[in-house]
């Protein structure tokens, strides 16, 4: 979204902090405290102090007393969160709480009006409604900078460096996603929407779930890899399960692939696919499931795309096998 004109003053008053905090993912990690008050570590930098952020949601306004030093209104939370101008933080706010901007000609100045109002009470439940825009989780770009991709478990998936490289996975050692590998999601656009975090640790995997995902996003609103597969979209599309599976038919040599983070198709994903390009390679996992979501998008998509089954022996899995196999199955 680009508007001309921004009420910088009525978006600090207007929308609630705690809803851009939910929005970001923010809020599992804070304690609500009396009279407002949200205290906890500070979710920007990953920190580790117990009571380093402080937020006044009285007040609409927020504070870092460690490592960011920090703090400010609505407004200065986005620009230090995503790293934005103050123009591009007003656009993302107009954005996900449905601000419309108009010039009052007499006073020479700018207004924004929401769509509906936002109470604090109603926030939540507003930001949910935005199917189409996933939220990426903040809380994690910092630790992820600085990734161990020489991790064994990623070479043990048969992953080589240039491919961990190309899509940026890592062992994160710090924050949410701690003790995981990270897997950056993006949009159709390339837009960074979210980080998937793959459990190394079984355990960790048994208590958590084997992935894990920021609670507000929505996976059934994103092809993964379509941003970098859309080019090659006129020789095809190989849809995959899972992000590894991609991650191995890349490497063999098909960039033209990409995954569903998982084996069902929301209609949101077959628009996408539909989009950007007129053919589909469907490789799903060598089990019963993966023979229903094979005859579930033949019958779904037969008629809008021309559509090739490539059929797994039972037991085989995309992700585990060699690249010889996998050029074979899909030459």
């Amino acid at each position: 979204m680009s508007t001309q004109w921004l009420d910088f003053r009525g978006i600090k008053a207007q929308v609630p902090i705690r809803a851009v905090l939910e929005r970001y993912g923010f809020l599992d990690g804070l304690t609500d405290k009396k009279s407002g008050k949200l205290v906890g570590p500070c979710p920007i930098h990953g920190g580790t102090g117990k009571a380093s952020f402080h937020v006044d949601t009285a007040k609409n306004i927020w504070k870092c007393f460690s490592t960011c030093n920090s703090g400010g209104n609505v407004l200065d939370l986005v620009m230090r969160v995503d790293n934005c101008t103050i123009r591009e933080a007003g656009e993302r706010l107009a954005r996900w709480f449905g601000l419309t901007f108009d010039k009052d000609e007499k006073a020479g100045k700018e207004s924004a009006n929401l769509s509906q109002e936002l109470r604090p009470d109603v926030a939540a439940a507003h930001t949910s409604r935005l199917p189409d825009d996933p939220v990426v989780n903040p809380t994690l770009e910092r630790p992820l900078q600085n990734l161990n991709q020489d991790h064994p478990y990623l070479l043990e998936r048969g992953l080589t460096p240039p491919t961990i490289e190309h899509f940026g996975v890592g062992h994160c050692t710090r924050g949410l996603m701690r003790g995981r590998i990270a897997i950056p999601i993006h949009n159709e656009s390339g837009e960074l929407v979210a980080y998937a975090g793959r459990a190394v640790d079984e355990e960790l995997a048994t208590e958590k779930g084997k992935y894990r995902l920021p609670a507000n996003f929505a996976k059934a609103h994103v092809v993964w890899n379509l941003d970098r597969a859309k080019v090659h979209g006129d020789d095809g599309i190989i849809v995959v399960e899972g992000f590894f599976g991609a991650m191995k038919v890349h490497q063999a040599g098909f960039p033209n692939v990409v995954a569903l983070m998982g084996c069902s198709l929301s209609d949101r994903q077959e628009e996408l696919l539909v989009g950007h390009t007129h053919r589909l390679a469907l490789m799903f996992d060598g089990d019963d499931a993966g023979v229903r979501c094979l005859r579930d998008f033949y019958g779904r998509l037969r008629r809008r795309l021309y559509l090739r089954e490539v059929h797994l022996e039972a037991g085989e899995q995309p992700d585990e096998l060699p690249e010889e196999r996998l050029r074979a199955l899909l030459a």
